[in-house]
């Protein structure tokens, strides 16, 4: 193998690792005297066209991530490509340390003592927490891509890279990534959000706490059941030191419904924060408290309560002054009727909005390639590229017509909620967007169906 010298601008001090996706090098900035770390990264064996389209999404997305500024996540330079290779690579901060998954195997025991195991977590969980609100989810989240520096902080990486991994080299039947760390919607195909990484942190933190893993297997297969189907015992009967806060806080983490999770990953920092501080886990104080529903719970039952009294009141006046006395009981038992059921309406409501509901949205599109953009409420809730994918025997084309199929599944609350949808694609002219309102049961699933046939994007419930 032919040594490599400098890529760029950058000079190739050492080569620190190699792997499917490329090779990691320590090198130098000459322009800043800086020492960075350089991945260069594989580009699948395919056609002229889908290898540039490969390296111009690489390029999008490290550029994404480089937008990222945080103490928890390894910092991203620049992009560039090699001119004699045209192999394109991005440069980060080098960081003095190890991997989490060698960190812990370098320890007598293969296990972190807890307050540094829960320190570390509570870290990553605010990293990601950062992440997910600059609309960037990692996908890949796994001990091999944490670093902890030699001052203990740890630090995420390969941000930007593990998206394009999987959305360009993944085909039926294959799962690129860990699978003992993926979360049951992306082991399924589905579309996946912040609650994604959220899940393969609950992973990391079993097998933090516990030294054990809580999905493991003989097979790729086994794992990836396990992940979909099998609830982890919990942690406290493998780790007798561990509490049952413990246990609450990681079966919610490794919940498999995404919006039984933790919703982001200040809220599961603020837990670990509590667990390290002995504390009771603040989601479960919180949701122990009186909260807004819950009094007027009890403001219909002390009225329940009243209008009980009153009408055993108004029950003695009406012995006492005949025909007067009873009506005005039918007056008071009839106010108080209404009362209760406007509160009890009133209950419903509330809870019903805060239960969960699913959207999916489904449809065939007739290009080669576009970007659709989903927004419920006016917030952006999805934007991904759309593409046919090349099968083995199957000759495309730039005029082909063939249909491929979308399926995208997004967590909503119950209540009424506007749907808008934007598709920008190659040689289709589409209205700008498209918006449908929609009212979602509790619980349940309601699926949206667009009409890619249609200027624009004909929308309908089913």
């Amino acid at each position: 193998m032919e040594t490599m010298h400098q890529l760029g601008r950058y000079e190739i001090v050492a080569e620190l690792g190699r792997g499917a996706m490329g090779a990691v090098f320590r090198a130098r900035d000459p322009k800043i005297d800086r020492t960075v770390a350089i991945k260069t990264i594989a580009i699948p064996a395919s056609s002229k066209h889908d290898a540039e389209h490969y390296r111009q999404r690489f390029f999008r997305e490290a550029q994404a991530a480089g937008r990222l500024s945080h103490p928890g996540i390894v910092t991203i330079y620049d992009v560039g490509e090699d001119e004699a290779t045209h192999t394109p690579f991005i440069v980060m901060e080098c960081v003095e340390g190890d991997s989490l998954d060698r960190t812990v195997a370098a320890t007598s025991t293969g296990k972190l003592p807890l307050e540094i195991a829960l320190r570390l977590l509570r870290q990553i969980a605010e990293a990601l927490d950062y992440a997910h609100r600059q609309n960037i989810v990692h996908r890949d989240i796994k001990p091999a891509n944490i670093m902890v520096t030699t001052e203990g902080q740890p630090k995420i990486a390969d941000f930007g890279i593990a998206r394009v991994a999987m959305a360009e080299t993944t085909l039926p039947g294959h799962v690129v990534g860990t699978p003992a760390y993926m979360s049951p919607e992306q082991l399924n195909g589905k579309a996946v959000d912040g609650r994604s990484d959220l899940f393969s942190l609950g992973v990391i933190a079993y097998w933090l706490l516990t030294g054990v893993k809580p999905f493991d297997g003989d097979t790729l297969t086994e794992i990836c059941v396990q992940v979909v189907t099998k609830d982890p015992a919990p942690p406290s009967e493998i780790a007798p030191g561990l509490t049952i806060d413990v246990d609450y806080v990681l079966s919610r983490a490794l919940a498999k419904d995404p919006a039984m999770r933790y919703q982001s990953g200040s809220e599961l920092a603020a837990d670990l924060d509590d667990l390290s501080a002995g504390k009771k886990p603040r989601s479960v104080v919180q949701s122990a408290k009186t909260q807004v529903v819950p009094q007027i719970g009890m403001m219909v039952s002390q009225r329940n309560s009243e209008a009980g009294v009153a009408a055993a009141r108004i029950a003695q006046a009406a012995g006492e002054k005949g025909g007067r006395g009873r009506r005005a009981l039918l007056i008071y038992l009839t106010v108080a009727v209404i009362l209760l059921l406007a509160g009890a309406g009133f209950l419903a409501l509330n809870f019903n909005r805060s239960n969960p509901a699913t959207l999916q949205i489904i449809g065939q599109y007739p290009f080669q390639s576009g970007e659709i953009y989903i927004w419920v409420d006016g917030d952006l809730r999805y934007h991904d590229e759309l593409r046919t994918i090349a099968r083995s025997g199957v000759k495309s084309s730039r005029n082909s017509t063939a249909n491929e199929s979308l399926g995208i599944t997004l967590p909503v609350t119950a209540g009424r909620h506007t749907v808008r949808i934007q598709v920008d694609a190659e040689g289709k002219i589409y209205d700008h967007d498209t918006a449908i309102p929609g009212y979602f049961r509790a619980y349940s699933q309601k699926t949206l169906t667009v009409d890619f046939a249609s200027r624009n994007l004909a929308l309908r419930w089913d």
